[in-house]
């Protein structure tokens, strides 16, 4: 495979994931316009100890975690398959609001961090 067809695959790939994501999160809009929505829990892990690559896209910067290894981004990942959807809204310890989402890879975890209000 050329290097030029493997980057190309690669640009590809994240702006599938960036389109997904960005699904999610209009499902999630939705879902507060027709007030179907539940607070989001406290998770009872740290996610700033997961390792986060930076991402940007045309809609802004984002965090993509593929930190296999990490116990805190396995339970991340168990705790968004089991309880949340694939989605959540979460405050960090410095009080800022993060909307986390799973990739359809079902391995992958995405997160932005939400305007302040």
């Amino acid at each position: 495979m050329s290097e030029d067809f493997k980057i190309f695959v690669e640009d590809f790939a994240d702006w599938l994931n960036s389109q997904e994501a960005g699904i999610v999160k209009l499902k999630t809009q939705i879902a507060k316009v027709l007030g179907e929505t539940k607070p989001s829990p406290k998770l009872p892990f740290d996610v700033s100890k997961i390792q986060w690559q930076d991402r940007e896209n045309e809609k802004g910067k984002y965090q993509v975690s593929e930190d296999y290894n990490s116990l805190n981004h396995k339970a991340l990942l168990k705790f968004l398959n089991e309880h949340a959807g694939g989605c959540i809204n979460s405050k960090d310890s410095e009080g800022n609001t993060w909307f986390i989402w799973l990739y359809r890879n079902g391995s992958t975890i995405g997160r932005k961090k939400r305007k302040q209000a």
